[in-house]
């Protein structure tokens, strides 16, 4: 079975449309602007959610892209720094949706109790398989409509003079990949999802490697500079209120000695290299 047939946008329509509507309802509740190119601005937006804390550090390793979690009634997102940029705001968006998940759920449990680890190959693509969990698909696809809306998307291609699918090649795709600071696929998926390609073209475009820099997207991305901004791996470090949380469980006795011990070396470690 083809990616395409496996799409939300494809297997589930009525669901389509319920993930589109939450993006709606959140960024009417946490931006205010429904049509905005977010990109890394990601990091603001979540910083700036009383409820959610975000974490930032770099951890040598391409699998783990992040995880969010519950403590003490307060919501905590990681984004792993160590990944290209593009792929720690695509995480970023992609927590964001378990996040209201949760946030929103009438489970009393389910907002006490989450957690969710998200690993770099539930990122590569928005599917309905036995692979990739429901929620994390839905998750994917609130990332791909919350950071390239449909709107915004139309407009580049004006901006770019792309009137049909045949003028749609790879150079073009990265243009659009350095504006919304996305992976490839979810450009050529957002085009296949707002009928502007259709599914053979969709198909051959999502056949071309990504992620191999001898060849495909990425060769084309170092050769030209083109949204070579959003492959670095910016290794940046925000704690958040760790340290804080670090002395309270100390104060209070919440933690053996030996873990707080621990713990307090891992933050001055990061705070060295910061």
């Amino acid at each position: 079975m083809a990616l395409i047939d496996n799409v939300i946008k494809s297997a589930r329509p009525k669901l389509y449309d319920k993930v589109k509507k939450n993006v709606l309802l959140f960024k009417d509740k946490y931006i205010g602007d429904r049509d905005k190119i977010v990109q890394d601005d990601i990091f603001r937006i979540i910083e700036e959610i009383p409820e959610l804390e975000l974490i930032l550090f770099p951890i040598k390793d391409d699998e783990l892209s992040g995880f969010i979690c519950v403590y003490k009634g307060e919501f905590f997102t990681y984004i792993n720094t160590y990944q290209p940029r593009e792929k720690q705001i695509f995480a970023a968006a992609h927590e964001l949706y378990h996040f209201a998940r949760a946030k929103f759920s009438d489970e009393e449990a389910f907002k006490t109790n989450f957690r969710e680890l998200l690993k770099s190959e539930a990122l590569e693509e928005k599917q309905l398989t036995n692979d990739i969990d429901i929620e994390d698909a839905k998750a994917n696809l609130f990332a791909a409509l919350f950071l390239v809306p449909k709107k915004l998307l139309k407009e580049e291609l004006d901006y770019y003079g792309i009137k049909t699918e045949e003028e749609v090649d790879k150079l073009e795709l990265i243009k659009l990949m350095d504006t919304f600071a996305v992976p490839y696929k979810t450009i050529v998926l957002r085009l296949y999802e707002i009928e502007f390609i259709n599914r053979e073209k969709a198909e051959k475009l999502l056949e071309i490697p990504d992620r191999d820099p001898e060849k495909g997207i990425l060769k084309l991305i170092n050769l030209h500079q083109i949204a070579d901004r959003w492959q670095q791996r910016t290794r940046e470090v925000k704690l958040g209120c760790l340290r804080p949380l670090i002395h309270e469980n100390e104060n209070l006795e919440l933690l053996p000695l030996r873990r707080i011990n621990k713990d307090k070396e891992f933050i001055e470690k990061f705070e060295e290299n910061d």
